[in-house]
């Protein structure tokens, strides 16, 4: 389904008029907010596809089932947080958008009454639902709709790669319970290292990353939906050496042969915490 606008070179952020960016090449620059966001003109289809096997096996990861335990560290510290929120307790119902393989999920379910995902990658959401049993189900969920009144809903890493954000995040407003939270990680343009790096920033690769936020823009968006802002941290992450060699000797310079030697060095499934203050956790909550 693509998603009509009045003008597709409005800020979804502040409705000021886009235009290109004179340091990113490809994005649109908003000069009143300035949020960032691709320049692609795409729709919810072209979006999907990118999703496949593929993007979790060789492209955007290099083997996500591999990385499920560095995965569930960083899972298990959000998850943590998430249980120290006021007003939640084991009668809580957890709602996920891009859910993926549903290592989070797993982690939940432990500790609220009901847990629920959505994701667009059918293969995910087939592990997900087969191999871990979780309710979880593959759709946009602009269409599929969110389950009436989930006391959390979580984003990890999925908002910049929506279409419309605005849109998603005015469905969450809507589906969330009174008193409600939504919890989201994204990257932070504002940030030293994504200043310093410029256009080069690790973050920046369209058409799977659309959207770039800093801290002031993603509390507007969700402010101009009714959702106060509680809290910002910025977690380290841990990965594994293999994704990290993926991401630097792979994707970043392309050299394919030096990474499929690097690739045979022992200790790929090593975690490592890694942290450059450039990845924001975003909580806010609904009045009520």
């Amino acid at each position: 389904m693509q998603i009509e606008t009045p003008n597709d070179k409005t800020c979804i952020v502040c409705g000021e008029t886009l235009s290109p960016s004179p340091r990113y090449p490809g994005l649109l620059h908003c000069p009143n907010c300035s949020f960032l966001t691709a320049d692609l003109g795409i729709g919810c289809e072209d979006i999907f596809a990118l999703y496949g096997h593929d993007y979790f096996h060789g492209s955007e990861y290099g083997n996500y089932l591999e990385e499920q335990a560095a995965l569930e560290v960083n899972f298990a510290r959000r998850l943590s947080e998430i249980r120290a929120l006021p007003h939640l307790d084991d009668k809580s119902r957890l709602f996920e958008i891009g859910c993926a393989y549903g290592f989070f999920l797993r982690l939940a379910q432990a500790h609220f009454a009901e847990v629920a995902g959505i994701d667009v990658a059918e293969a995910a959401v087939n592990h997900a639902r087969d191999v871990l049993k979780l309710d979880v189900r593959c759709g946009d969920v602009l269409i599929e709709k969110i389950p009436p009144s989930p006391d959390v809903v979580c984003m990890w890493d999925v908002i910049e790669h929506l279409e419309r954000p605005d849109l998603v995040i005015g469905e969450v407003a809507e589906a969330l319970a009174p008193g409600g939270y939504v919890c989201i990680t994204t990257g932070d343009v504002g940030s030293w290292v994504a200043r310093f790096r410029g256009p080069k920033w690790r973050m920046i690769h369209p058409p799977t990353h659309l959207h770039y936020f800093d801290r002031t823009t993603l509390s507007r968006l969700l402010a101009n939906h009714g959702l106060e802002v509680v809290s910002t941290t910025y977690p380290p992450v841990v990965r594994t050496l293999g994704t990290l060699l993926h991401g630097i000797f792979k994707l970043r310079l392309g050299a394919d042969n030096l990474y499929r030697f690097l690739a045979k060095v022992p200790g790929q499934r090593l975690p490592i915490p890694i942290n450059l203050f450039d990845i924001m956790s975003m909580t806010a909550r609904k009045p009520g």
